[in-house]
Parts: structure tokens; sequence; C-alpha cells
């Protein structure tokens, strides 16, 4: 064990050894176009083919690509299953190559070899070398270059590099189809260096070569490749998995400390599908296909992850915004990490790599359940179950037939099961469950709903169900309790209550809506618009809020929550410090998706820049907080002074506009700016500020130190604040 640590950390050491000089420029060492030797593949090849010392003069020679069918190929050969390319190529001084790139465009497996050393393997398995008859693992994958675009790219590691000698070296590969009926075979090879020294070169680089230099990022990177398939709606398809995170600069040609393999990975999302920048479920895989637990970017290992794209949401703060929020309210709710992608060596954007909701003891930690948990306690739990809609859902997935279940309608939204997995519950299992929801959607209905030992309290746990409604509530979201709305329920043992949450899908929050009014404004709720609509509402919170107690419960943990998690400043300061750290990656995403200045469903209003999307964004928040407390807040002894816990001012230091949060009831109140000398800069009078936020524009005032001076009444507060700095 020790042996393999210091071979691990002596492999690190030689990467930053290498690569820590200086790329100057980049050359192509070997191109497609370029003479190759080939075998056709109607037999094996001869003993040490893909070696240097090899004598291939029999063989046949012509320019790559070599193939047939599809009338892509510069050389044609007849159908065969496999195909074997050598090209040998001079270095004079392999010192100045620091770094190396491997580009292949095949159809459908390949095996590459450096002096006899294998380089990169795709879609043949993970056995020794592949025999001449050998077809590749999977149909589908497709040379990308005849549709314009970019091979599959593969990175040298530093002993390969290492592995060039100085005069000639071959790079060799054998290409392989998926079957005997497959009517095309393509096969392109380039290898690229960088190169320290200013004076050497080799060949010009391809058209579609893009600089590895501009692909580096302050935040981790998530790099793809497809190795030419298409990534579906389902099923998932294995593809090429890197993950690198060094917590400083980091490039798509370093290695994936994190993870560097396979992953599946199939398109998610429903209405979001319909964007160009697509979210995806990732499986993190062995070469066997089986799941592996992996940590990523510093969240616990697991093997199931969510790269979720913020695309109507131009902030691209709103799920993050609410899962933060939500965690610190005690309960578990999907970490994440915002990171950049590259798919098939394209920049896609930034994204945010998410937990997956699941059974897991670092996730919704609940019992494990076996098909034979049938009966007794252990049929009591645990389980994962989700509102949502039913669209692209087998029957199987979704509760059906449930009889005398007032107001479920399931014409609109479902109960659907997560966990465990439909397929693999037993029938005795879902009869439980759907019991049990019978039953608390009939006791919720019912006109004993209230009693403390009999109502709905014996069935839910109440305090989840608040927090629930008040992370639903804060951002007004369009889809709250309807849509993605998860619960879970331990087994009788652990209390086996009905739990609300984990917290999940929330990018047409905040007022990022257009087709719904009442959620653009700040001034209603959701949790009461069933009406004429109940087909369209899981119901249960607007029955629970005509219960006194559970109305007071909200209020007083509301008023709990406004003095730390959920006060102005910490929403201001996560924004902030989010914006911050997002940083130069904003650009980057928008120049790959210039959408700012442009609608895109189901956005409220057009704004033209990132920044006015913040400035929204903070402002909506601060008229829903300003609505929220007038409905929920509990007023203490100390609600009318002009105290720390009433008065706001931020940021501080400010740019030009200055932000003063007053909780005040019945109050009149006069702001009165000083500059340093004493002398009033900026005055209001005569405010009423029962719990506003006043926006200041002090962008006409120089930098510098100000003295801000409140006055209420008899009480007089002074606070120093900086513009500028």
């Amino acid at each position: 064990m020790r042996r393999v640590f210091f071979v691990s950390i002596w492999l690190v050491f030689q990467f930053f050894r290498v690569y820590s000089q200086q790329v100057n420029h980049w050359e192509s060492i070997v191109s497609a176009e370029d003479q190759w030797e080939y075998f056709a593949g109607t037999s094996e090849p001869p003993s040490g083919w893909n070696a240097l010392w090899f004598d291939a003069s029999d063989w046949a020679k012509g320019p790559g690509g070599i193939g047939y069918g599809d009338n892509d190929d510069r050389t044609v050969i007849p159908a065969v299953t496999s195909v074997y390319l050598r090209h040998i190529f001079n270095i004079p001084d392999p010192s100045k190559i620091v770094s190396a790139l491997l580009y292949v465009d095949f159809d459908d497996g390949f095996v590459a070899y450096l002096n006899g050393v294998e380089i990169a393997r795709v879609n043949m398995g993970i056995s020794s070398r592949p025999s001449y008859s050998q077809f590749a693992v999977t149909a589908g994958y497709e040379a990308k270059m005849p549709s314009g675009g970019i091979p599959s790219r593969f990175v040298l590691l530093p002993d390969q590099i290492k592995s060039l000698k100085k005069g000639n070296n071959v790079l060799a590969l054998q290409v392989h189809n998926s079957s005997p009926t497959s009517d095309d075979l393509s096969s392109s090879a380039f290898l690229v260096a960088g190169i320290a020294d200013p004076g050497t070169s080799f060949q010009p680089l391809p058209a579609w070569f893009l600089n590895p230099d501009s692909e580096r990022s302050h935040l981790p990177l998530v790099v793809i490749d497809t190795y030419g398939q298409t990534i579906l709606d389902e099923p998932k398809i294995t593809a090429g998995f890197k993950v690198i995170d060094h917590g400083q600069t980091n490039s798509t040609l370093d290695p994936g400390n994190q993870f560097d393999g396979v992953a599946g990975i199939e398109i998610r999302g429903q209405s979001s599908q319909t964007f160009p920048k697509k979210s995806y479920t990732v499986e993190i895989r062995d070469r066997q296909g089986e799941d592996v637990k992996v940590g990523l970017m510093g969240m616990p290992a697991e093997s199931d992850w969510v790269l979720y794209a913020p695309y109507s949401d131009k902030t691209m703060l709103r799920n993050a915004l609410t899962y933060h929020l939500g965690a610190q309210l005690g309960r578990w709710q999907p970490r994440f990490r915002f990171c950049e992608v590259y798919l098939n060596g394209s920049y896609i954007g930034v994204y945010q790599l998410t937990e997956k909701i699941k059974r897991d003891k670092n996730r919704v930690n609940i019992s494990k359940m076996d098909p034979s948990d049938i009966s007794g306690e252990e049929v009591t739990g645990g389980y994962i179950l989700k509102v949502d809609k039913t669209t692209g859902l087998s029957s199987s997935e979704y509760f059906n037939n449930v009889p005398d279940v007032k107001y479920l309608n399931t014409r609109v939204h479902q109960w659907t099961y997560v966990y465990p997995k439909p397929e693999e519950m037993a029938k005795e299992q879902k009869a439980w469950i759907k019991n049990y929801i019978k039953t608390v959607e009939n006791t919720i209905n019912g006109s004993s709903f209230a009693n403390p030992s009999k109502g709905y309290s014996k069935y839910i746990d109440v305090p989840s169900f608040i927090d629930f409604q008040i992370m639903n509530e804060l951002p007004n979201n369009v889809d709250a309790y309807r849509f993605s709305a998860y619960f879970h329920k331990e087994d009788d043992s652990e209390g086996g209550k009905l739990k609300a949450g984990p917290l999940w899908d929330f990018d047409l929050g905040y007022g990022n809506v257009n087709y719904s009014p009442e959620n653009l404004a700040v001034d209603q709720w959701d949790f009461n618009k069933i009406g004429s609509e109940t087909r369209n509402c899981l119901h249960w919170w607007a029955r629970l809020m005509k219960d006194p107690d559970y109305v007071m419960a909200v209020k007083k943990r509301w008023s709990f929550l406004r003095k730390g998690v959920l006060s102005t400043d910490s929403i201001m300061n996560f924004i902030d410090d989010q914006v911050l750290f997002l940083g130069d990656a904003v650009g980057r995403n928008f120049k790959r998706w210039p959408i700012l200045g442009t609608y895109i469903w189901p956005n409220s209003a057009v704004r033209p820049s990132y920044s006015a999307e913040i400035s929204f964004l903070k402002d909506w928040i601060l008229g829903r907080l300003a609505w929220m407390d007038r409905q929920w807040l509990i007023p203490d002894e100390s609600e009318n002074r002009l105290a720390e816990d009433n008065i706001k001012i931020y940021p501080n230091p400010f740019a030009g506009t200055l932000n003063i949060g007053m909780a005040l009831s019945g109050k009149e109140v006069s702001l009165t700016l000083y500059d340093i000398r004493g002398v009033e800069v900026f005055s209001l009078a005569h405010l009423q500020p029962d719990y506003q936020t006043y926006r200041l524009d002090l962008s006409h005032l120089q930098d510098g130190l100000y003295i801000l001076r409140i006055s209420g009444g008899n009480e007089t507060i002074v606070r120093k604040i900086v513009k500028g700095g």
C-alpha cells in the first residue's frame, strides 16, 4: 500500500514538473491526412505490429481517414471488422514537448498506442489487446468530423509524453466495427503537442483546433466525451467523464484528480429539455459498467449526480439560493458546487453539480428496503415519494387508482415512487404506502383534522411541513406543492411520520415567471391557490392553514428564522458571495449562450445585463420578505426600537446604491448623511418604515467615509458607512 502511495505521489510530481513548463505554442505532430501504413483486419496482424521496430513495408499505404461507407474517407477499403494503422514521425528534441493531445475520430471503437504502449481506448472493453475479429462493445459511436464536429480528445499523461524518443516514433491504432452488418467504419487520428521552444515547428494545426490555454477556470471543470454518441433522454450512454478541481486554476489538460473514468449520462428535465443548454443525470461507473461511489468537489461519495444547467434563470442562482437556505434550516437538502463543463471538446457553460435525491446515509437517511420487507415494521419504511407530472412515466411509476382520496386528481399531478424504485417494489409495499398517503389525505380533509391525538399531526412531521412551506413561499414558487414536491417516510421504529422534502427545482421562483401573475407578485401566497383549481395543486397546506395552532407555529418559525438564517443580510450576503465566486465564468457562460437581453421562456421581463438580473432578484426578494413579515412576523418587545435587529444597512462598503431596511411599525424616521467634515450631503424625512427597504442612490457622492444618522422619536443611532473600496 505504501509503495502504491509513493508511486501516486511521484506521478503527481512528474505531472506538475512537466506541465509547469510554459507552452509557447501548439503544433500538429501527426495529422490524419498524413500517409499511413494500414492492414485490413481479415486476419490477425503479425506480432509487434504497433512497435517502432516492426517492418510494415508490405502493408498498404494511404492518407487518413481510412475506412469505408458514408463517402467520408480519403482511403477507402473493403468492408472489414477492423483496420490497423501506423504512422512513423520524427521528434528532433522530445524535451521541447511539454504536453500532448491525441484526437481520434472513429466508428465504432479503437485502441491507440504510442511506441507500442497503449495510450487510449474507447468501446473495446477492458481486456488485453483485442483480436482482429472482435467487435466494438456498443453500436452508435459515430465520427464527428464529417458533420463539422471535433474529434474526441485524450490528454497524454506525463509518463506517456516521456515515452517520446529522439528521432523516430510510431503512433498506431486498431479500429473496430460494432457488427458484421455495419455499413461504415471510420478512422482518423491527430497528435498535437504543446511546444516550449518558439523555434520548434512541425505541421500546421487543424482548423477545428481550440487552444487549451483558453480552457482555464478558477471553478472546477467537468470534461465529458461521448466518443461520437448522442446523449439521449434515456437510456444512459457510457461516456468519458473527468472532474478537475485543484482548488485553484484548473485546466482541461489537467488529469482528473477527483475522477477520471466513465459515467452513464442522459438528458434530464421536462420543459427544460427544449433549451439548447441541457441538464444531465450522471451515474459514475467503473470500466465494467458498475456503479462507483466517488466524492466530487468536496461532497460526500456517491454514484448518482445531476449536472443542472441554469438557462432561463439568468442569475444562475435560484436553485443554489434555495438549497443553501433550506440546508441552513437543519434538514438535508441537495449539496451543490458551481463548475464549468466541456462536452466533446466544446465549452457548454456554467453548471451546478448537484446531489441527486436518493436514499443514502449522507442524503435522505432512511432505512434500506428489500423486496422481502412486506409486513410488520419492515414494510413501514423507508420510502421516498414525489408529487409531479406523469409525462414520460409508465403507469408502474406512479400511484394508480387511489380510491376515496378527495382532491387527488391524476390528470395533472400524481404521487410517484422514488425509493424503492417502482420496478423493485413488492406489490405489498406499493399497497402499504398508497394506503398511508390515502390515510393522510383523508385525515387532513376530515372534520377532526386538527385534533392533537387523531388529526394530521399523528401522521405527518409537522416541523418539516412548516419548513417546506416557508421555503416554497419565500420564492413564491410557481410549482409549489404540486410539481417536484418530494416527501419521505422512515420506518415506524424511527418515528414513522411522513416528512416533507427535500427541496428541488426552483428556477421558476423569485419572480422568474410570466404566465402566472400571482407568482410574479410579492404579495400572494402559493398555499391558498386552489379554489377552482384543486386539480392543479396539492392542497394540504391550504387545509393546514385553517388550523390556528399550525398558523401560529408557522409564524413562530418564520420569526425565529428571520433573525438568523433567513435574515435579509444572510440572503443578500449569499447572493453577493456567489456572484463574486462565479467571477469571469459568468462572461464565458453568456458568451457561449448569448441570451442576456433576450426573452427565454418564461422570463418575467427582458433585462439587459447580468447585473440587472441580479438586481431584480435582490429587489424581488426584499419586497417578498417585507410582505411576508407583515403577514407572519411576530413583534417582540423591542419591535419599535432603533436597534440592530430592526435596521439593516447593506452593502457596506457600497458602490452606488445603499440599502436601508427597517422593521419598525408606527414610528416616523428621518435619515441624514454627513461627510467626514460633518457637512450634510443627503437627507430623507418623515419616513414610515413599516417593514420597508429604502434604496438610496448615492452614486453622485465621492468615495470615502460617511456618517449616517437615523432618528425616530427620542432615539438616534449613528453608523459609519464607506463608499467605494
